[in-house]
């Protein structure tokens, strides 16, 4: 559904309107189809009248037809052809078809809102228009321009055309729709067939059109000149020359011709001669060796445009041959007297004679003097570039430049070392001169004979010298420089420069000798280098022990011009100890000692508290050891004196444990001699009676009581151990343990152990603890 309005207004003027009235109706359609058609083919020749027709079917509600907008495109692109028409038919006419209408074409219509466009139709018009050829003037001179024009008025679209000049494709026209001028200039006489070649640019497919023929006559201008000289050979330095350019022709030309016409007489790009509107052009010169060679004459018409060429060539014989310039003797040096000569091989007899030949002799373009010799002494005041002159019959001719340096003698040579002499290695040598000419001849001598030469472009020569064993062998060594052959070489003196011997070896020396020193004294360390020159270095290391890699300890650098060096290590600590090492260098070589091992012992004072300690320990030993084997019990007697071991039980009770009381009933005197005091407390068996006999029959191992050696004691009831027994549920497993310890040498003995056992008074010990066991010492026996 489309509606479509349409309001009718009436104005008073263009912008300004009294009423309006609107009308809009609303239809619905769709474009059914568009059709495109060729009359009255799509192949066609061109010249040929075509029609495109473009159809469109539309179906609507409206009570009138619709109106269309058609639009026909070339390509999809170009739009050729619009109208806007009710109608459902519009045609295209192209009265007539050419070349460039060739392409597809699609006709486009527009309804309202909607387009539609028709399938593709392509139409090809074969064939070009043929092009008009037109040449004015058709008979000119040559030089002269012709305009040519290359017309197709009926063929559209862009041209390209093409000129031919007899069969062969001369120039371009410019692409312009229709065709376009021309001018051509003709440069060679004769009779010219010119057509023209058209293409379309836009479709090269269409092949080429060629026009009509137009013959041109082209007509010569006779203006070629000739070269004459006169005379015309033999011509000798002094003579004179005429050269004359003319034209013969020159009255056959145009007027118009002959008043523009320009004549030229050159030589090596040189203008000589020049004339205009006239017959010819002439020069005149009094002859040399240079005017020889080649002359040409050139004549030009249309500003140039056309030109004619002649050329000739004359010889000039030399009046003399050029001078030429020597000095004697060939190789000047300074102070030697030298000689300038001036000279000419030849003459032409037939003109002069040696004898009127006059020299004249220059030296840096300054006349020097009349004359063809000239004698001087050398020096830099007479160097300088020389030219003789050589004239006669005002013709003169100068030689060529002579150079003349004198060379420098070169001065006594001078031999030096490069680098430093070292003994038992090569080195190098330099002769070398204040001045002298260059290139100089260096030779090195030893003694009488020759170890080699050079030739150099300089003051000095670097000689490759082996190596000697003593310092005396340099006085030999000397130098020659010559830069002549014929003269004798300058010496140099003989070489002198410092020896550096090497150091053959390092050698480390320890005060006090041997390595050994005592901790707290000083340690001298000595290195020496026994042969060698100064100045020497000497560097002091350690070795730390146990140091990964061999890592040293830098101690002292020290420089000298002395062969030895020391260095002291004051108050030396037993973290000193190790390896100690010392390098000696020069400008020669390197140098490592031995490794020397220093062992740092105790003081004296350390010794002797550590001696005196060990004594006391081995004194405090022997002492303990002492006592203890007099204290330990004698197995060849038994006396009385022995402390006997009593148990009394205390008070018993119903409800509590027995206590019985361990006494020793004797105590040494107090005088009484160091001994074994005592026996063991458990010596006894344990009875209700307490015989002697009975506790001698059933007595047990004893447990020993051992006493360091010490003073008597007051006979004084003194408690020496406690122990507290605890009767098991066993009455055979009862047991009393007393530990006594004895010091002995810082020693620990075990404490013995006494079983007690008493079958025939179980019942009265069951049950019973000893609550504590005394000691007591009892008056001993008399023996």
């Amino acid at each position: 559904m489309c509606c479509v309005c349409v309001c009718f207004c009436a104005c008073v003027c263009e912008y300004v309107c009294t009423w309006c009235v609107c009308v809009c109706v609303c239809v619905s359609f769709t474009i059914d189809h568009v059709t495109l058609s060729v009359l009255p083919g799509a192949d066609v020749v061109s010249g040929t009248n075509v029609t495109l027709r473009c159809q469109v079917q539309v179906s609507h509600s409206a009570p009138q037809w619709l109106l269309h907008s058609f639009s026909f495109l070339l390509e999809q692109a170009t739009e050729v052809y619009a109208k806007n028409s009710s109608e459902s038919q519009v045609d295209y006419r192209l009265l007539p078809a050419r070349a460039a209408h060739s392409g597809a074409y699609t006709c486009r219509v527009h309804v309202l809102e909607k387009e539609r466009s028709s399938p593709e139709l392509r139409l090809n018009v074969s064939g070009l228009t043929t092009p008009v050829l037109t040449v004015t003037p058709r008979e000119v001179y040559e030089g002269q321009d012709v305009t040519v024009g290359c017309h197709a008025p009926e063929e559209e679209g862009a041209l390209s055309l093409q000129l031919d000049v007899n069969g062969e494709r001369r120039r371009s026209f410019p692409s312009t729709p229709g065709g376009t001028d021309i001018a051509l200039k003709m440069d060679s006489p004769g009779h010219m067939t010119l057509r023209c070649r058209m293409r379309l640019l836009t479709r090269p497919e269409a092949g080429e059109s060629l026009s009509n023929a137009v013959n041109v006559t082209v007509r010569e201008l006779n203006a070629t000149p000739t070269v004459t000289f006169d005379p015309a050979s033999g011509v000798v330095e002094g003579d004179f020359l005429w050269v004359r350019c003319a034209v013969p022709s020159f009255s056959e030309l145009p007027n118009q011709e002959r008043a523009r016409l320009e004549i030229y007489l050159t030589k090596g790009g040189r203008v000589l001669k020049q004339g205009r509107g006239k017959e010819e052009a002439g020069y005149q010169v009094r002859a040399v060796a240079a005017d020889s060679g080649t002359y040409v004459c050139k004549t030009e018409m249309q500003g140039g445009n056309l030109q004619k060429t002649t050329s000739g060539t004359t010889s000039v014989a030399e009046l003399f041959s050029r001078p030429e310039v020597k000095v004697l003797p060939l190789v000047v040096f300074e102070g030697d007297n030298f000689t300038v000569s001036c000279s000419v091989s030849s003459v032409v007899a037939s003109r002069i004679q040696h004898s009127s030949l006059r020299f004249r002799l220059f030296r840096k373009g300054a006349l020097l003097q009349h004359g063809p010799h000239y004698t001087a002494t050398a020096g830099p005041a007479h160097d300088g570039a020389y030219v003789c002159q050589a004239e006669a019959k005002e013709i003169a001719r100068n030689s060529t430049e002579l150079t003349v340096n004198a060379k420098i003698l070169p001065s006594r040579p001078i031999i030096s070392v490069e680098g430093g002499v070292i003994i038992g290695r090569p080195f190098q040598v330099r002769c070398r001169t204040n001045r002298g000419t260059r290139p100089i001849t260096f030779t090195l001598m030893r003694g009488q004979r020759s170890l080699g030469s050079q030739e150099v472009d300089a003051l000095s020569a670097l000689f490759n010298v082996s190596a000697i064993r003593e310092r005396l062998e340099l006085a030999e060594f000397s130098c020659g420089a010559q830069n002549d052959p014929s003269r004798l070489a300058h010496s140099s003196p003989p070489l002198t420069a410092t020896v550096i011997v090497p150091i053959s070896m390092a050698m480390l020396t320890l005060e006090p000798f041997g390595g050994g020193v005592t901790e707290g004294s000083d340690l001298k360390l000595t290195c020496s280098a026994p042969r060698g020159s100064p100045p020497f270095t000497f560097t002091f290391s350690r070795g730390q022990q146990g140091a990964p890699g061999g890592r040293e300890q830098l101690l002292q650098i020290l420089v000298t011009g002395s062969n030895r060096a020391s260095h002291t290590l004051r108050n030396i600590q037993r973290a000193q100890a190790g390896q100690y090492q010392c390098h000696a260098n020069n400008s020669a070589t390197h140098r490592s000692s031995a490794i020397a091992h220093v062992h740092v012992k105790l003081a004296a004072w350390k010794v002797a508290l550590l001696t005196v300690c060990v004594i006391l320990l081995v004194a405090a030993i022997g002492v303990t050891l002492l006592i203890l084997i007099k204290r330990s019990p004698n197995p060849c007697t038994h006396t009385s004196t022995a402390g006997q071991l009593s148990v009394k039980p205390a008070k018993s009770r119903a409800t509590d444990p027995q206590r019985v009381s361990l006494v020793l009933e004797e105590q040494p005197p107090p005088n009484a001699t160091p001994g074994m005091l005592g026996r063991s407390v458990w010596s006894e068996h344990i009875s209700g009676s307490g015989s002697d006999s009975d506790s001698q029959s059933e007595e047990e191992p004893s447990v020993e009581v051992q006493y360091p050696q010490v003073a008597p004691t007051p006979q004084t009831d003194t408690p020496i151990a406690t122990t507290a027994l605890t009767n098991g549920t066993d009455k055979e497993q009862n047991k009393v343990e007393i530990a006594n310890t004895a010091l002995t040498n810082g020693t620990d003995t075990e404490p013995n152990e006494e079983e007690i056992a008493n079958t025939d008074n179980s019942a009265q010990t069951e049950g019973a603890s000893i609550e504590y066991v005394q000691l007591y010492y009892n008056d001993p026996a008399p023996e």
